[in-house]
């Protein structure tokens, strides 16, 4: 029986009962092992770059070498994969800006999936500002600690064009943490906000030294920290 870490035990309760999945970016393949085994994905994908990287995939899914919806796929991104191949895409553990990257390489392709269960390991805003203004509905965000770090997952959805006019600037603090974060009574929410104000005021106080000539940034992290505080 496959054991998960509480991130990617997190990431898998996402995912549909009897949707097939694809893992951009596996490595070990652990998590499309784990719904595999456990019958919540009768179908998985495991897709990464580096072909060594695919091989400890191959070597764990060794007990199910006669399976034929235990696939594995070596290349880049999504180009892996057929359009509507499956029904959910998981890309876990990459920087923000990468993920973007990896949806926008094809975003039609992008589109023809259901459902995507993302983990940055950075620039989350960049990521959701990205996929709202390339009409992707965020349907929820969630947090997770992993050793001494917490982290976000994101999942989105294919939807309607954004209407561009509406949207949030990229550097609103919205985008960093939206605004149903303060809807939950989770305790890691408020130590999330604690950690962005902290990384404000390290930024704030860079700042002072020279702020008649950063007086608009020095007003943008004044702004991000009255909001996060919100959320404590």
């Amino acid at each position: 029986m496959m054991h998960l870490t509480e991130r990617l035990r997190l990431m898998a309760d996402m995912v549909e009962e009897g949707h097939s999945v694809a893992d951009i970016g596996t490595d070990h393949g652990l998590l499309p092992m784990y719904l595999y085994e456990n019958k919540i994905s009768p179908k998985v994908i495991m897709c990464d770059i580096s072909e060594p990287s695919l091989n400890k995939a191959r070597t764990l899914a060794a007990d199910f070498s006669d399976s034929e919806n235990i696939l594995f796929r070596a290349g880049d991104g999504l180009e892996v994969l057929d359009f509507k191949e499956v029904d959910e895409v998981i890309i876990a553990g990459m920087g923000g800006i990468l993920i973007s990257e990896i949806i926008g390489n094809n975003i039609e392709k992008s589109r023809s999936f259901g459902k995507f269960i993302l983990q940055p390991r950075n620039n989350e805003a960049l990521l959701r500002h990205y996929l709202t203004v390339n009409g992707f509905c965020i349907d929820g965000s969630a947090l997770v600690r992993e050793g001494r770090r917490i982290c976000e997952v994101i999942v989105a959805e294919p939807g309607s064009a954004a209407d561009l006019s509406s949207v949030r600037k990229v550097d609103d603090p919205f985008w960093e943490m939206p605004g149903e974060y303060i809807m939950t009574d989770d305790a890691l929410v408020s130590e999330y906000a604690k950690m962005r104000i902290g990384k404000c005021e390290r930024i704030l106080k860079g700042l002072e030294a020279g702020r008649k000539q950063c007086e608009a940034d020095f007003a943008k992290y004044k702004e991000k920290i009255n909001y996060f505080q919100g959320f404590i």
